[in-house]
């Protein structure tokens, strides 16, 4: 919730401001506010009250970067490079998030509960310093006065409003909300697979369920640019969501098999290298077809969006992982991705 309430209350003024200044300093601020935030951990501890502050705090800050951040790309990069680059960027985000995920539980365990947070504030701060080497990143349409708050409103509407005139951005757009949702909800039954499952525990045998994901999306990464030669971006993305689909439609038979790990292994690279498919492809077209000084409205929308429309799914599932088998659930959740990919080329004749 304190993740959420961050979203609806400044999702929608960050991507207007994302578009007021230049993006290497918001990049830099705001990696040095989120190292600040985090570091509150060592005045608040383990407090509950104290870490829904930071929460909130390091989500209402990550509102302000996530529209300065993948919008920038096409700025930094030639037009034929832009999908490799997301490629990288899809790759290191998710691969950031499965390593932390990794780490966190056996890094407590060893050093305590406040390891994490001493890792964090160093890594922003290298991120910090990272982004300040960045070139300028200044808007295309200078404000006349990017600190006021007057035309909020009607800014962040123009960018809805482009979003929904330009058609080209319905479907990456979508496909992003739609694959977030999926691995929101894969997040939240992991827990319980890896334990019910599998037979591993969270704390000490996370690193074992994250490596086949992490490899296989290294590798997706590594051939997108292959792969594009004979793809259009739109097929990739297809060949995403039917590929990561059937994967855990198979990975919902491990029960039937004796070698469960050999056999999650083989599917859970699978499900990264496809995965791959999807994130990089989207983010390309989505940059590529939105104006230059509306990108940040657009990934500020697309994130309040994602909230709102994750928020009730992701309930459903922790509801329903408790009443059905939990292969049951991976099966589920395979089949929704399956049944968006069949459905693409009934949307392409619209």
């Amino acid at each position: 919730m304190a993740f959420g309430v961050a979203t609806l209350f400044f999702g929608s003024l960050a991507g207007v401001y994302a578009d007021r200044f230049d993006r290497r300093w918001l990049l830099t601020i705001i990696n040095f506010g989120q190292a600040l935030s985090i570091a509150l951990y060592f005045l608040v501890g383990d407090d509950f009250w104290g870490l829904v502050l930071i929460t909130f705090l390091y989500s209402s800050l990550n509102q302000f970067y996530i529209p300065a951040e993948a919008p920038s790309i096409p700025r930094l990069v030639k037009e034929n490079q832009i999908l490799i680059a997301n490629s990288f960027f899809a790759f290191t985000n998710s691969a950031a998030l499965i390593i932390g995920f990794a780490a966190a539980g056996p890094m407590s365990s060893a050093f305590g509960h406040a390891a994490p947070y001493t890792v964090g504030v160093g890594l922003l701060v290298v991120a910090g310093l990272a982004t300040m080497s960045l070139p300028s990143l200044k808007p295309p349409v200078v404000h006349e006065n990017p600190y006021s708050f007057s035309k909020i409103w009607h800014e962040f509407k123009e960018g809805i409003a482009h979003f929904w005139e330009n058609s080209r951005l319905h479907y990456p757009l979508v496909s992003l909300i739609a694959i977030q949702i999926i691995n929101g909800m894969m997040i939240t039954i992991a827990p319980a697979f890896m334990k019910e499952a599998i037979g591993i525990n969270l704390d000490t045998g996370s690193i074992f369920i994250v490596a086949p994901l992490g490899i296989g999306i290294l590798i997706g990464a590594a051939l997108l640019g292959f792969e594009e030669r004979f793809l259009s971006k739109r097929q990739l993305v297809r060949m995403g969501f039917l590929g990561m689909g059937t994967m855990l439609v198979g990975l919902s038979l491990i029960g039937l098999v004796d070698f469960k790990y050999v056999y999650y292994s083989f599917f859970g690279l699978l499900i990264g290298y496809f995965n791959a498919h999807i994130f990089a492809p989207s983010h390309s077209m989505l940059q590529t077809h939105a104006h230059e000084h509306l990108r940040g409205r657009i990934y500020g929308a697309l994130y309040v969006m994602l909230q709102v429309a994750a928020t009730l799914p992701t309930i459903i599932i922790g509801v329903l992982a408790d009443v059905l088998p939990i292969a049951s659930m991976a099966a589920i959740l395979g089949g929704l991705l399956l049944l968006y990919g069949l459905l693409d080329p009934v949307y392409q004749r619209r």
